[in-house]
């Protein structure tokens, strides 16, 4: 048996595969999949922190790698387990020297900067031991009794160490095994709570490589506003938006910066999921005065997927939310919320949380537009080019990304992206992208929706649903203003838009005069270079109607 233990084997089996395969294949397959979990001499057991990445952990690439770095470690070394949360997969040692199959499947979405850290998010992510009393938590409990899963709270801290830090598992009967050989538990790890001279915080979410456009610019400029000065400044903050769209990497942008401008603030980041957990088992351990210390004695709260307290049946969660929310905002310590939605959308939240939700400022992110996705895909070249210095990625494929992904997640355009690149280098391709290969490569993030076609017919119906009237009012012969003036607005755009015929759209609007539609298209024209709002109405409608083209 080598001297090396667990955890000093796997640091050591990082640094080597980390010079063996990509950076983001690295941080993505190995940093942020695996946990060492037990060892033998003959068997290395590695937890999957998210299940859905390991048939691309098991590929010859990334596998062998890990094999060839332990066994050199450890010689005796015959097997790697992946443990799942529900599964061990074996890889038996003939399978561990196989050659590489002739396909490799895509690549999973890699997690870069700008979405959702895997802490925040609702997919499996490492379980962090308990901050509560070792020696009462390992007690040896009953034959056939197991102790509840429970994530505790994520500290957000500092990391000095130049290396790679490694986060131990929790005990290994908070895991079903398919092994018939007992694992013995990892010993938990102590949290200082009071401290934050050791915090990490993940670097890669910072204001310097947020990509700011219309679509957040307020949620950025408020971001800031708090970083730098925590509990004066917008508190709370809460940012509400779709998933994917950089809601995390804007709250741990802003405890970079705070951390950056005091590094002896108190930070803490927890999912409202791993909040109410903590609060349960704090029950349960009958130790909730430790969770209060636990969740007060801090300068910074961050809390991701607020929405996820509003359930009927966690009424005594959001009692214990308050409390802990008003004593923070009380003595003026910062609160920076996210949400899936704005709080006048909860049906089933508490109305004093609702209020204080609204107390400070709510802000919202919306889904990219073409201008911040083409931003995106420049910024993502520009970092793979460090990797790849003959990238080169045509001025059509990026468009496409900017029409496949328009009013779509973040995360989505990140992963198709990766998706790309690495299929590029993977068949040299790196050079000669270009449409064709693109849509191959993404064929699986692309939506296919039926093209909408601009006609007459499909502007009345605009116009009808815009201005909240019927089709059949719209095209009648009804002089009231109300059916009249979007009427001559449906002509007018019929004409701007399609340069459709003046007597086809009069005939179209049940008139026999090709002259009615002359009329509204002048009349139109007259009316905006003198009404403003009007203007800006046609404007928008003009707009709305040109994306569906």
């Amino acid at each position: 048996m080598s001297d090396l233990d667990l955890y000093s084997l796997w640091d050591q089996v990082m640094q080597k595969t980390k010079t063996k395969m990509p950076q983001q294949m690295w941080d993505s397959l190995v940093v942020n999949s695996l946990m060492p979990y037990s060892m033998t001499s003959t068997i290395l057991t590695l937890f999957v922190m998210d299940p859905s990445k390991l048939k691309y952990i098991q590929t010859p690439l990334v596998h062998n790698q890990i094999v060839e770095a332990a066994k050199s470690l450890l010689p005796t070394l015959q097997t790697i387990d992946y443990l799942t949360d529900t599964a061990t997969v074996n890889a038996s040692p003939a399978e561990q020297i196989s050659t590489p199959p002739t396909e490799i499947p895509p690549m999973p979405p890699i997690d870069m900067p700008s979405i959702e850290d895997t802490t925040m998010e609702s997919s499996p992510s490492p379980i962090i031991p308990p901050p509560w009393d070792a020696e009462e938590y390992n007690e040896v409990l009953p034959e056939g009794v197991s102790r509840p899963s429970y994530d505790s709270p994520v500290i957000i801290q500092r990391n000095t160490s130049p290396s790679q830090g490694i986060q131990r598992p929790v005990p290994a009967d908070l895991f079903a095994s398919k092994t018939t050989s007992p694992i013995p538990p990892a010993p938990p790890v102590q949290r200082n709570m009071s401290s934050s001279s050791k915090s990490h915080l993940n670097r890669a979410f910072t204001f310097d490589n947020y990509i700011e456009s219309n679509s957040n610019r307020m949620a950025f400029s408020a971001a800031k506003a708090v970083a730098e000065n925590p509990g004066l400044r917008y508190n709370p903050l809460y940012i509400h938006g779709q998933s994917g769209l950089g809601k995390t990497h804007l709250m741990h942008a802003i405890g970079n910066e705070i951390l950056a401008l005091n590094p002896s603030a108190k930070i803490m980041s927890i999912t409202s999921e791993d909040f109410m957990n903590s609060f349960i088992e704090s029950l349960r351990t009958k130790t909730p005065d430790q969770f209060r210390r636990n969740f007060r004695d801090i300068d910074v709260l961050i809390i991701d997927d607020v929405q996820f307290l509003e359930e009927k049946n966690k009424k005594t969660t959001q009692e214990e939310f308050f409390n802990t929310f008003n004593h923070l905002l009380s003595h003026n310590k910062a609160v920076i919320l996210s949400s899936d939605k704005p709080p006048k959308d909860y049906k089933e939240m508490e109305e004093r949380l609702i209020t204080r939700f609204n107390s400070g400022l709510t802000v919202e992110i919306e889904a990219p537009n073409p201008e911040m996705i083409e931003a995106i895909i420049h910024e993502e070249i520009d970092h793979r080019r460090s990797e790849y210095p003959t990238l080169y990625v045509p001025k059509e494929v990026i468009h496409l990304f900017a029409q496949y992904f328009n009013k779509r997640n973040i995360r989505e355009l990140k992963g198709a992206f990766e998706t790309l690149i690495t299929q590029a280098a993977i068949t040299n391709r790196l050079e000669t992208i270009d449409v064709e290969f693109t849509n191959k490569a993404i064929k699986d993030f692309i939506i296919h929706t039926e093209k909408i076609v601009l006609s007459i017919k499909y502007i009345q119906e605009f116009i009808a649903d815009y201005f909240k009237i019927k089709l059949e009012h719209l095209v009648s012969q009804k002089r009231n203003k109300q059916y009249a003036h979007p009427r001559q607005i449906a002509m007018y755009l019929a004409r701007e838009l399609i340069n459709e015929s003046y007597p086809q759209i009069s005939f179209a609007f049940g008139k026999k005069d090709h002259t009615t539609a002359l009329h509204a298209y002048e009349k139109i024209s007259r009316e905006i270079e003198k009404d403003q709002d009007l203007r800006h109405t046609i404007d928008r409608i003009r707009k709305e109607l040109e994306e569906t083209k």
